[in-house]
């Protein structure tokens, strides 16, 4: 697993906790591009590329598990290796369901290590609105689609990226480019499909863990115009914790962090320091 790491500029007398990063599905480490250098004032923080996908090796499907439960094993192993004695971890989408999967390990250890949640649209048991999409690449003909046109087609990929965004308008070149390191690569699509395929009971397992995570402070934050995961269902996620902030940017889409940056990171600043 590649992932990047930035030193605190300024350490502060009392250090404070690591911050760990971590992509959705179709995402890599650029995506906390306009992040990663604010946080990185005052503590160490990291961006991993899950196994798969980004610029970490991507072994053939079927030889690596790349259920949400592995996948929280490896980043668990990861946050372990950093000699950190606590850490702040933030995830989204994909990546905000396998790091809520992986404070569940954590908590089963002697000495855990995660302080607190930030999830960004994570995906949840609760995102009724993915269901159809998820049946789709689950069958025959969805799987043909991507395997055969997502990545030759210049078309789809910057409807997909465009998805993503509440305005289009706001999607620059560099940002077409970098996801081109995902979204142009066939091995990226076998790796999603891989992930689908036990998308339900994954699911299922995370909706079974949540108990042992409920008194990890936790933030929220969506994009009011969210299409890929509702922000209606962060609001029956947040009752499953007994310390969670609920935060809904208006006209912002699936990725807050990249459409409305500074008030992302001003957000996630003031929880962290709470």
């Amino acid at each position: 697993m590649r992932y990047l790491r930035l030193p605190a500029v300024e350490p502060p007398l009392h250090a404070l906790p690591a911050l760990v990063f971590v992509h959705g599905l179709m995402g890599y480490s650029f995506s906390w591009r306009h992040n990663l250098e604010f946080f990185a004032q005052h503590r160490d923080v990291y961006a991993i590329d899950l196994l798969g996908v980004g610029h970490s090796d991507r072994p053939a499907p079927g030889s690596v598990d790349y259920g949400m439960g592995a996948a929280a094993s490896r980043l668990t192993d990861f946050l372990r290796s950093l000699g950190q004695s606590h850490i702040d971890l933030v995830g989204t989408s994909h990546g905000g369901a396998v790091a809520m999967l992986a404070a569940s390990q954590d908590r089963a250890s002697s000495t855990p290590l995660i302080r607190s949640l930030v999830l960004v649209a994570p995906a949840n048991p609760f995102m009724t609105n993915a269901r159809l999409r998820i049946a789709l690449f689950r069958t025959s003909f969805g799987r043909m689609l991507l395997r055969n046109l997502a990545a030759r087609s210049r078309l789809l990929r910057r409807k997909s990226v465009g998805r993503m965004y509440a305005h289009a308008a706001r999607i620059t070149e560099e940002t077409r480019s970098g996801y081109d390191v995902n979204l142009a690569d066939r091995r990226s699509y076998e790796y999603a499909l891989e992930v689908v395929r036990t998308w339900r009971e994954d699911m299922q397992k995370l909706q079974a863990a949540l108990a042992s995570i409920a008194d990890i402070p936790t933030l929220l934050l969506w994009g009011e115009r969210d299409q890929a995961v509702s922000c209606k269902s962060g609001l029956l996620l947040q009752k499953v914790f007994s310390n969670a902030q609920y935060v809904v940017l208006p006209d912002v889409g699936h990725l807050p962090y990249e459409e409305a940056p500074e008030e992302f990171n001003r957000i996630v600043l003031r929880f962290l320091e709470s």
